[in-house]
């Protein structure tokens, strides 16, 4: 808790390093998350008000109100995010739409119940005082209904601010960005910036229960003092809130306790496949029943396209060769696979040799080697160090890359190389995963080794790497050069030609003391696998995920059947 505080009040440098967090930093953050909690309650109010104000009026709509508030109650906002940003992309317009679609059920509700319980005498004694229908709802039914109103606002308000935090989904920026991306900012920041949204939204319930109180009318006041003993009120009000802060805090100090077991997501399946192999044919993976009385070994994966097929291929492969196997793919980023892999959450899990030299063991670019075995040698050293081994790496390697459609390629002079964006950076955006700000090999090499300074940089999902290229969301793209989407969708794929990125072979790093448990066949069985890997094998087993829609585990069965590992 002392360390998520600190965070708040003081700037740091991220997990990877690279990069400024926390302190001052929270400010864009704090602003853009109010902006999008004021714009979404002013549109709700706008829509709401009128129309719950005219049903209750005409006394219609009594199913219309439940609906909507029951509605409001079952839509997840975080799948009308994902909807939403198939048409209206990854931007601020998709938060603020998702919010008010949260936003309107309370205020509408209540509005309309509002109006409808103003007690019928006064609005029949108004009438007879010769008050028209538009001043009877606007003098008389709106003021005695406004404590319900701003009731309905208060709980609106309250549950778009927690909400917000959805943001980095949709690409903007709000305070759910040390939360969501926790491998940048650390568990203090998830846990400090948790705590900051908790303490905002308690501050909105109180701030909107004093105007609600406010706006009571003062012969509502007295008609509830004379009913209620109010210094009795006011102190459970107090007790409540008290206790509703504590509740608060405790809540988000044990979800710091456990934020560690929640970074990484994925299924189990556990088995032992019998393979009958003829002896001849020594690429097929032949059943140890040995195998199978020995430990359970859980393969992982990062979170992307082919870290999901690696990880697929390497559980069925120790399948077939007799090992009991789960798998728990979709970890995270490097920094959160790494983790996991240390705590023994996973016992192995792919990763490229550049990363592990540049992200894992602070290798900085210039010295690391642009050779791959001389480089896999590096990275197999420094890892040793962990207890964890580096299996044989595959023959493919997958650099990161930078990449523009060919509409973007000629505006800007028809570049070629990321040379030829110097001079222009300051006018585009450029997007990548919420990492890539403190990787060498990303921004932070983009920016060190060939001096661009770009106009923004868009966090997103590494699953929509492509497609806010292809929508005009980002002028440059970071890709994966294995990616089959660079061909299908027509891409310039901007040549490295300062030599930034380093090679990037795959290997399965594993627990030193797994794989010696695991015996002979766990290392035979793996580097097997990994021996047909190519390029071109590679790339054409993305674009079957990626392109073709087919399902990972489909796509790693076909692999091992197509290159003869399994009958």
């Amino acid at each position: 808790m002392k360390d998520a505080i600190n965070y708040l009040l003081h700037s740091r440098e991220s997990v990877g390093g690279g990069v400024q967090v926390g302190g001052s930093h929270l400010l864009p953050l704090l602003w853009t998350h109010l902006r999008v909690t004021f714009e979404a309650i002013v549109v709700s109010i706008a829509l709401s008000l009128p129309l719950g104000l005219w049903l209750g009026h005409k006394g219609k709509g009594q199913f219309a109100a439940s609906t909507a508030a029951n509605v409001g109650r079952a839509v997840p906002s975080f799948a009308v995010l994902v909807f939403a940003s198939t048409y209206l992309g990854l931007n601020a317009g998709n938060l603020v739409f998702a919010m008010v679609l949260l936003a309107i059920p309370p205020i509408f509700t209540n509005t309309y119940v509002g109006v409808r319980q103003v007690d019928r005498d006064v609005v029949d004694a108004a009438r007879g005082m010769g008050l028209s229908e538009r001043q009877l709802a606007l003098r008389v039914e709106l003021p005695l209904a406004l404590p319900l109103v701003f009731g309905g606002i208060r709980t609106s308000v309250v549950n778009v601010l927690a909400t917000a935090t959805l943001g980095p989904y949709v690409g903007v920026d709000t305070l759910g960005v040390p939360i969501i991306n926790a491998n940048v900012h650390g568990d203090a920041g998830r846990l400090g910036t948790a705590l900051l949204i908790a303490l905002l939204a308690i501050a909105a319930e109180l701030l909107f229960a004093a105007l609600q109180r406010a706006v009571t009318p003062r012969g509502l006041k007295l008609s509830q003092t004379n009913t209620t003993p109010s210094r009795r009120n006011r102190r459970m009000r107090s007790r409540s809130v008290l206790a509703l802060l504590l509740l608060v805090l405790a809540t988000v100090g044990l979800a710091a306790c456990g934020s560690d077991d929640n970074n990484s997501s994925g299924s189990a399946d556990t088995g032992t496949a019998a393979a009958t192999t003829p002896a001849a044919n020594t690429k097929i993976i032949t059943a140890n029943a040995d195998n199978g009385s020995k430990p359970t070994i859980t393969i992982g994966s990062k979170n992307f396209t082919e870290e999901f097929i690696l990880g697929e291929i390497y559980a069925q492969a120790l399948q077939a060769a007799g090992y009991k196997v789960k798998k728990q793919l979709n970890l995270g980023s490097e920094q959160i696979a790494l983790k996991a892999l240390k705590a023994g959450r996973v016992d192995a899990y792919p990763e490229y040799t550049g990363t592990i030299l540049t992200s894992f063991c602070k290798v900085k670019d210039k010295d690391v080697s642009h050779d791959p075995a001389a480089a896999f040698t590096q990275a197999k050293t420094c890892m040793v160090k962990d207890s964890i081994t580096a299996e044989n790496p595959t023959p493919f390697t997958d650099s990161n890359g930078f990449a523009v459609t060919q509409a973007t390629a000629k505006k800007l002079g028809n570049i070629t190389t990321l040379s030829d964006l110097k001079g222009k950076a300051s006018t585009l955006t450029i997007s990548g995963p919420p990492e890539c700000q403190q990787r060498i090999d990303c921004l932070l090499g983009l920016e060190k080794t060939y001096g661009l300074k770009f106009k923004k940089f868009l966090s997103i999902d590494l699953a929509k790497r492509h497609e806010v290229i292809k929508n005009g969301q980002t002028d440059v793209g970071e890709v994966f050069t294995t990616d089959g989407q660079i061909k299908a969708d027509n891409l310039v794929l901007l040549k490295d030609d300062m030599q930034l990125f380093p090679p990037y072979n795959a290997t399965l790093l594993a627990k030193t003391s797994v794989a010696d448990a695991a015996g002979p066949d766990f290392v035979k069985t793996v580097n097997l696998v990994t021996a047909g890997l190519t390029l071109p094998v590679m790339q054409e087993l993305n674009s079957r995920v990626d392109l073709d829609k087919e399902k990972p585990a489909a796509v790693a069965a076909e692999y091992l059947k197509e290159a003869g590992y399994l009958q």
